[in-house]
């Protein structure tokens, strides 16, 4: 049995699998032949697990056997429409969120000290002063956090001029909770207006959502 976590809220839900199958493995649990040809370009072993849990855990969590495809854009999409998902992947995790009446966004990070090397490209100066009156550790959670939620946030929007994280997201003062928490998210677009994201906090991942 696949070792999952799924959290439901009203018409949607977020689920989480740790791989420790094979790709060979997970393939038997597919149990459809919807993705075989786009299967058969996928060479790299761990990519190949990655791909396949994520449509794994798409039919254990609604009960069905349903197609994901891709928008020009890169964003995933149920072929029959019955839900808005989106869908994010690290080393050994796959994460699917899914909901019946609202575009959203999810995304799943290692922890890692190799997000401080780009934090300057994603980091505003309002979210800066918050970040550097903390300490060393949580300087780290919080870009890792912040890295996560404005992945999220791209996702959600769904709209490629907000590329830049820097110039079209800034995340409001917020304290890190142990193991879950909120972030007031600030979208810098056309239309300005805030939302907001959750996250959650495992001892070697971050996990970030956000819907209407």
């Amino acid at each position: 049995m696949p070792k999952y976590a799924h959290h439901t809220f009203k018409d949607g839900g977020i689920a989480l699998w740790r791989i420790e199958e094979t790709s060979d493995e997970l393939y038997t649990l597919l149990n459809t032949h919807h993705y075989d040809e786009a299967l058969s370009v996928i060479h790299n072993e761990a990519r190949r697990a990655e791909w396949l849990a994520v449509r794994v855990l798409l039919s254990y969590v609604l009960g069905a056997d349903k197609a994901i495809d891709y928008r020009e854009s890169g964003a995933p999409y149920l072929t029959d429409d019955s839900y808005y998902i989106s869908i994010s992947h690290t080393k050994g995790y796959a994460v699917l969120a899914y909901h019946k009446n609202s575009p959203i966004g999810v995304d799943v990070e290692y922890i890692s000290d190799r997000v401080m090397r780009i934090a300057h490209r994603f980091t505003r100066q309002e979210e800066s002063e918050y970040i550097d009156k903390a300490t060393a550790d949580d300087r780290l959670m919080y870009c890792i956090l912040n890295w996560s939620a404005k992945e999220t946030l791209y996702k959600y929007v769904g709209n490629p001029r907000a590329a830049d994280f820097k110039d079209s997201f800034c995340l409001s003062p917020y304290i890190i909770q142990p193991h879950h928490g909120e972030i007031i998210g600030n979208i810098c677009l056309d239309s300005p207006r805030q939302v907001r994201l959750s996250y959650y906090i495992f001892s070697d991942i971050v996990c970030t959502c956000c819907f209407d």
